[in-house]
């Protein structure tokens, strides 16, 4: 990989950031949003290897330098908990399973998309105690992609499955990167689907050590839980799920749920 970073893109980038400080716009800048650069999908298979914690630490060092008393406001991972979903191996992690055939159609190796998480939250602990040493003055926080879900029915079963599914999509990331720790029940959630996040020594402290001043999420839509097979699923709903009663749905399918948001 490059040693130095591409000046033409950082002096694009000094642009659009003096422009809109010339506007009176204050910048919230998110560091990585779903772009992970290809190659180091070809050479590591993106955040399955610490590779890329190294390098995500690098790269969020020259953004605090270069723009330090200009940006206040940061985010590590744009959607962070993508990394909780199989469309997010490669949307979010850049890990490429041989035998994927497209986006919709990725060969999930669970093991591999959690352990790549696990090398996300300590890189973004790592690039936050690195932006409070260089601009103590920065604020940098996380984001989460907020899909609130409820039971279809008061079937105990669809009660427990839309418990599940808020606890690993809506609050497993927040409460690392907030909390600075693995909630209790995604060690359970590890243990009952056989994946074991390989750590290495500090990394526990380090996440504790670098946790967020701010969380922030994204919400497009409410969903629905349940174990019945044969319930009508939602349309265009990326995250799945079954058709909510009693909501009105958007032309691509997705509730329109501002009730959700509250």
């Amino acid at each position: 990989m490059e040693e130095e970073p591409n000046e033409a893109g950082l002096e694009f980038y000094d642009r659009v950031i003096e422009e809109c400080l010339n506007h009176g716009i204050e910048l919230l800048v998110t560091i990585s949003h779903y772009e992970m650069p290809f190659a180091l999908t070809e050479k590591y298979n993106g955040w399955a290897s610490r590779e890329c914690i190294g390098l995500f630490v690098k790269y969020a060092e020259t953004l605090f330098k270069r723009y330090k008393g200009k940006v206040k406001y940061w985010l590590t991972f744009n959607e962070v908990n993508a990394g909780t979903m199989p469309m997010g191996g490669f949307l979010s992690l850049g890990i490429l399973n041989e035998g994927t055939t497209d986006f919709t159609n990725q060969l999930d190796i669970p093991q591999l998309r959690f352990q790549g998480l696990h090398h996300q939250f300590v890189a973004s602990a790592l690039a936050v105690k690195a932006g409070h040493e260089i601009d103590p003055d920065c604020k940098i926080g996380c984001m989460i992609c907020h899909i609130t879900t409820y039971p279809l029915t008061c079937n105990p079963d669809d009660i427990l499955e839309a418990q599940r599914r808020n606890q690993i999509l809506n609050q497993f990331c927040g409460d690392v990167q907030v909390r600075g720790e693995y909630p209790s029940f995604m060690n359970r959630y590890f243990r009952e689907n056989g994946i074991t996040i390989q750590m290495e020594s500090g990394d526990l402290e380090t996440i504790k050590e670098g946790c967020v001043d701010y969380y922030t999420f994204s919400y497009y839509m409410s969903n629905c839980a349940t174990v019945s097979p044969d319930q009508a699923a939602a349309s265009g709903n990326l995250m799945g799920g079954a058709k909510h009663p009693y909501l009105e749905s958007s032309d691509w399918g997705w509730q329109i749920d501002p009730k959700g948001l509250h």
